[in-house]
C-alpha cells in the first residue's frame, strides 16, 4: 500500500476537480472523529478550502474554485516556497515562504483575486515529504505503543499535525527519529491507520 495514501492534505479543494487530480497521492484519507486536546500555543489558521455542494453559496463556489487555481499554478510554478491556501471571509489566504518572486507572479495571474499573503515557515512539499515519512513508520510506532491516528501537513506551513493516543509519549519520542523536525501533536483517537496490507 502506498504510504502517501494516509497523507491528509490541508490545500485540497473538494469542489474543483482538477486540482483534486493533481494532488490525490498527497491527500489522506482522513480517519473518522475530530481531533481534541490541541497541545499547540498558536491560533488557528482561516479555515482550508473544503466543498459542500449543497450549502455553498455562489460567492463561496467561486472563491473555492480560486483557491484551486492558485493551487495547482503555485504547486506548477513555486513549489519550494508554496505552503497552502486557505479560506478568510471573503478572502482567499495564501501562504508561502517569502519571496518577491511569487509575490509579483501571482499577482500577474490573479490582478484582481482577493488574496492576502501570509508567510510560512515551511512549503507544502516539505510538510508532505515529512509526513510521507511519518507515515510508512506508522507500524513502527504501533509496535513501539504510541498509535499514530492521523498525520497531516498545515495548511499554514507550521509543521505536521500528528494526532496520537499518547501525546506525551509521541511528544518525546518522535523528535528522537525525525530530529528538529516541525511536529505538532494533538490527542486524536479514530481508527488507526496501518500501512500493512490486509492478509487474504
Amino acid at each position: 500500500m502506498n504510504p502517501n495514501r494516509h497523507i491528509r492534505s490541508a490545500t485540497t479543494v473538494l469542489g474543483a476537480t482538477f486540482i483534486g487530480c493533481l494532488i490525490t497521492a498527497l491527500t489522506a484519507c482522513a480517519a473518522p472523529g475530530t481531533p481534541s486536546g490541541d497541545t499547540g500555543a498558536s491560533p488557528e489558521p482561516p479555515t482550508a478550502p473544503t466543498s459542500h455542494p449543497a450549502t455553498t453559496n455562489p460567492a463561496q463556489s467561486q472563491l473555492l474554485t480560486l483557491a484551486g487555481r492558485v493551487t495547482e499554478y503555485l504547486r506548477q510554478t513555486h513549489p519550494a516556497q508554496y505552503a497552502g491556501v486557505a479560506l478568510d471571509g471573503a478572502k482567499l489566504v495564501v501562504y508561502r515562504i517569502p519571496s518577491t518572486s511569487l509575490d509579483a507572479s501571482l499577482a500577474a495571474k490573479f490582478p484582481d483575486a482577493p488574496l492576502t499573503l501570509h508567510d510560512a515557515d515551511h512549503s507544502a512539499r516539505q510538510l508532505e515529504a515529512l509526513a510521507g515519512r511519518i507515515t510508512a513508520d506508522i507500524d513502527h510506532w504501533n509496535r513501539q505503543g504510541v498509535p499514530i491516528t492521523t498525520v497531516a501537513p498545515l495548511v499554514d506551513g507550521s509543521a505536521v499535525e500528528i494526532g496520537t493516543t499518547d501525546v506525551e509519549r509521541a511528544t518525546a519520542e518522535l523528535p528522537e527519529r525525525y530530529g528538529p523536525a516541525p511536529l505538532k501533536f494533538t490527542e486524536a483517537n479514530p481508527t488507526l491507520l496501518s500501512t500493512t496490507s490486509p492478509a487474504g
